[in-house]
């Protein structure tokens, strides 16, 4: 498992072995911090290459899940 503790208090956890693609298990994390309050409204996600450096995953890959959360209207950029 890779892990990044982002300064929102946000832990970051990707497990290659589960079969869910990368970017699929963190818009699930960040979907979970804003429901259990661990993400308040206004508070800052790492950028793109701070989270993908930090996971050691290709950056497009945490792009996608922002973009996703931005389609979703779960995130503004």
């Amino acid at each position: 498992m890779t892990a990044e503790r982002h300064a929102s208090g946000l832990d970051f956890m990707l497990d290659p072995t589960s079969g869910v693609p990368f970017y699929r298990q963190i818009i699930k994390q960040i979907e979970m911090a804003i429901a259990d309050g661990r993400l308040a409204t206004g508070a800052q996600l790492p950028t793109v290459r701070s989270l993908a450096v930090n996971l050691q995953i290709n950056p497009n890959t945490v792009a996608r899940a922002y973009n996703e959360l931005e389609i979703r209207g779960i995130v503004n950029t």
